[in-house]
């Protein structure tokens, strides 16, 4: 026990700074997870409205060309002469290009039948594959916002690598929702009427891979059902997408006061936003703060965004420079945990010093026991000695002396039991208890205990009944068999006073060549209720009030009864003879090895429960 309070008291002290430590961590780990959260939201938000503005920026380019196209019709009557076209074109710095398609297919412009210039030529080239095939405009608009493409269709118009995969697809409606209801994008916009017609009439963005570059080509069916086609002009594209995003200097006059503030929080946050078209090529960069590039070479961006349709092959990469560990947090919580090793360690110095006044005189007090039961041996042995001598000198006719030397004796014998089981159970705490195996009958050594408590359990108006089956000879230690059943029968005398019988059965068993004995006790009494089945065997436990009302005793009989059986190789346990949660009369069952063949002398391990007796 010595040896295991400082263990218990350091487990008392560990566990809780554990528990304490455990809950600290996960919750600075779970604030610093909720903390990336947060700001990979506000960084997916904030590269969600940037995509948002470039397709604003489309849609009203969309509108533009309905508008134009619309114009064009009305004033070529729906020939689309070559020179209207033409002249159409030099007014327009976001057009590269203008194709038309007529109902059936054929190309209308650039002109079939007339001499191209070097642009056209160029673009009919470019465009060879893409014009080839009219049904291209005329298939069901595709979902720009699908993350995959249907089966079979490789790009979706989402800048695929060949002509033969490219299909069309429109803005994304919350775009159109947007400038419908909205006045926050300023641009020729479409009456109410024109563009419910125009969202009628079959139309879409067209990406394909071209001159080294992604092209965008915006399509659309007249009123006629020819399909017209702007190709922007990618340079003044990437212009006015730059227009868009902040300036590199939170300064000057053409910058606005909004993306003043973006600028400001970006470089207040030491962050930088790029900008990478379809090769992987920095087309733009903002924020980066006053300290420099925060996107050095080989750095990985904390998010990245791909764009939407008519852009898919773009992205947006958000760089933020190493933030600083916050340590507030933990140094607080390593703080408390410190308060709490020193509060804790001093109560549990506190306390296993108490721990070890208490022990040291518990300790005085168990010898003081042990000594005086010692002492008492010696004197108690003479005093039964002379009482039998005196048995022998009186006459048989003095029945009055007679019973009243009986009654010593019995009582005496009382005495030298229970100061056996005292100094047992000492020896047992100490592991000075030895087992010395002799040779003889179970049987007979049963015999004799019955023979001893006759007398002494007729008083108490009880029977013992013995029916032995263990008269094989074999090697076991009497003296451990004696004391077991002398508790066994002290207890039946004690507590099984109204059965009116004891039986005693006994038998042996050969076991994997082993011979192994039994002997059962078995008395009438009140019985021992199933709950108290086990802790009849722990030191200094006694039963009910109801059976131990007015019975004496120090309750370590049945306990030091199981550890000498089991020192034996054996055990002792209780017998449940009846379903129900109280057994009529308490049934005992000693198991011991009892081989034929001596063994080497063993030496019993001291007890585990070392509970002094005041």
């Amino acid at each position: 026990m010595k040896r295991r309070t400082p263990l218990i008291l350091a487990v008392i002290i560990a566990l809780p700074l554990l528990l304490l430590a455990w809950f600290g961590v996960r919750f600075q780990l779970d604030q610093q997870q909720v903390a990336a959260h947060q700001l990979s939201n506000l960084v997916t938000s904030r590269l969600q409205s940037i995509d948002q503005q470039f397709q604003e920026h489309f849609f009203l380019l969309q509108q533009r060309f309905i508008l134009r196209a619309d114009a064009l019709q009305q004033e070529t009557e729906g020939r689309y002469s070559v020179d209207s076209v033409r002249r159409f074109i030099g007014q327009s710095a976001a057009v590269k290009q203008i194709f038309v398609l007529s109902e059936s297919g054929d190309r209308l412009f650039p002109p079939q039948d007339q001499p191209l210039n070097l642009q056209e030529q160029d673009f009919v080239a470019l465009t060879r594959n893409l014009l080839s095939a009219p049904e291209r405009f005329t298939l069901p608009v595709l979902d720009p916002t699908a993350s995959t493409p249907p089966q079979g269709v490789a790009s979706q118009g989402y800048s695929g690598t060949s002509n033969d995969e490219i299909q069309s697809a429109r803005l994304n409606n919350s775009v159109s929702q947007k400038a419908r209801y909205s006045a926050d994008i300023s641009a020729p916009a479409l009456s109410a009427s024109a563009q419910e017609r125009a969202a009628e009439r079959p139309h879409g963005w067209i990406a394909w891979y071209a001159e080294a570059g992604l092209q965008q080509i915006f399509w659309l069916q007249d009123s006629e059902g020819n399909t017209v086609g702007f190709a922007l002009n990618s340079s003044r594209l990437l212009s006015d997408l730059i227009n868009l995003l902040p300036s590199s200097v939170v300064a000057g006059s053409d910058v606005s006061t909004e993306q003043k503030a973006e600028q400001k929080d970006e470089q207040e946050t030491d962050s930088e936003i790029r900008l990478i078209n379809d090769r992987g090529e920095l087309a733009y960069s903002w924020g980066s703060g006053e300290g420099g590039q925060v996107a050095e070479a080989g750095k990985k961006p904390l998010q990245t965004l791909p764009l939407s349709h008519p852009l898919a092959s773009w992205h947006l990469a958000y760089y933020a420079a190493d933030m600083p560990a916050v340590i507030t947090g933990w140094l607080g919580l390593f703080a408390l945990l410190l308060l709490l090793a020193v509060g804790l360690s001093t109560l549990a110095y506190l306390l296993y010093r108490e721990h070890n006044r208490e022990m040291r005189v518990a300790e005085q007090r168990v010898n003081f026991v042990n000594q005086v039961t010692h002492e008492l041996k010696t004197p108690l042995t003479n005093v039964r000695l002379y009482t039998e001598m005196l048995e022998q000198e009186l006459p048989e006719d003095d029945v009055v002396a007679q019973r009243y030397l009986g009654i010593i004796g019995s009582e005496a014998g009382r005495l030298s039991r229970l100061i056996e089981n005292v100094l047992s159970f000492s020896r047992l705490k100490r592991g000075h208890v030895r087992i010395r195996y002799q040779q003889g009958v179970v049987d007979t050594c049963i015999a004799q205990v019955v023979e001893l408590f006759t007398p002494v359990l007729s008083t108490r108006k009880l029977q013992i009944r013995f029916t032995g089956k263990a008269s094989h000879l074999c090697h076991f230690d009497s003296e451990i068999v004696e004391q077991i059943l002398n508790n066994l029968l002290s207890n039946c005398e004690k507590y099984a006073a109204d059965g009116q019988f004891v039986d005693i059965s006994s038998w042996q068993e050969d076991s994997s060549g082993r011979l192994y004995s039994y002997i059962r006790v078995s008395d009438f009494g009140p019985g021992v209720s199933v709950d108290e089945s086990e802790k009849l065997f722990e030191p200094f436990y006694r039963g009910s009030d109801k059976l131990t009302e007015g019975v004496s005793g120090t309750g370590i009989g049945l306990g030091l009864a199981r550890d000498l059986a089991r020192a034996h190789q054996g055990d002792l346990m209780v017998e449940q003879l009846s379903p129900t949660d109280v057994i009529s009369g308490a049934s005992f069952l000693l198991s011991l090895a009892t081989p034929l063949t001596v063994p080497a002398m063993t030496a019993v391990p001291p007890m585990k429960a070392e509970k002094p007796d005041d």
